[in-house]
Order: C-alpha cells, then structure tokens, then sequence
C-alpha cells in the first residue's frame, strides 16, 4: 500500500505573546497622542476666540479713529457685528476737559464672549482735540 505524501507547509504566523505585546505597546503610544491631538484641538478654538475677538476691537478702534471727537463718547454693544460678543467703549478726558480748547480723550475697548465676566482683548488709543506737536 502506498501512503499519501505529506504536503509540508511552512506557515510562518506570529504568536499570541506577540500579538498580545503589540497591542501593549500600540495603547502605550496611542494614550499620549490622543491627548496631545485634544488639546491641539481644544488650543484651536481658544485661538479662534482670541483673533475673531482681536478683529473686532480693530474695527471698534477704527470706527473711533474715523469719528468726530466730539461724538467720541462710551457705550457697549451685545452681539457686536452679528457675532456672540460683547463690546465696550470706555472714553474718559485723559488730558483738559470738554471746557478746555485742548484736550486728549483716552478710548478704550474690551471685548468679551458674550456671558463671560473675562475680556478677552483690551484695546486702547487717544485722541487729540486742538493739540499741535511738535515744534
């Protein structure tokens, strides 16, 4: 009687240490990084505050620049410009008084989110009434 030849196969497959030790390592090196991947998130949205806020003090600051001195005068605005924050202009005398012929105004913006204590920017700038500088 002639026996069936063998088929010799060499499967070459990883053990199951092997896998089990891969799987260790993989979560070691996905902790961190799916960390670092929320807080790069999380700093995205904090940056998108902190520039739509900058944006919109600029253009408060402009609109006084382009103002009459004498219309320069405080007020605040809740949705400012369509958007979820809040803005307030403060313009005090820092120099002489609306009596006096030469005076200097001090305006100064804060822009906050809207329901938040906390300004998220704070811009200041002067204007002069009847100031001549230099010589």
């Amino acid at each position: 009687m002639k026996s069936v030849p063998r088929l010799r196969l060499n499967f070459k497959a990883f053990t199951l240490v092997e896998l089990v030790m891969t799987m260790i390592v993989l979560g070691i090196i996905s902790v961190p990084l799916s960390l670092m991947l929320s807080q790069q998130i999380n700093s995205v949205f904090v940056s998108e505050d902190y520039i739509t806020a900058l944006n919109l003090a600029r253009l408060e600051l402009e609109r006084a620049n382009n103002a009459n001195y004498t219309n320069l005068i405080s007020g605040s605005n809740s949705s400012y410009e369509g958007y979820s924050y809040d803005m307030v202009r403060n313009v005090t005398y820092a120099n002489g008084t609306v009596a006096t012929a030469e005076s200097l105004k001090k305006i100064s913006v804060d822009i906050k989110k809207s329901g938040s204590a906390a300004a998220l920017v704070n811009l200041v700038t002067y204007r002069a009434k009847n100031v001549n500088f230099g010589p």
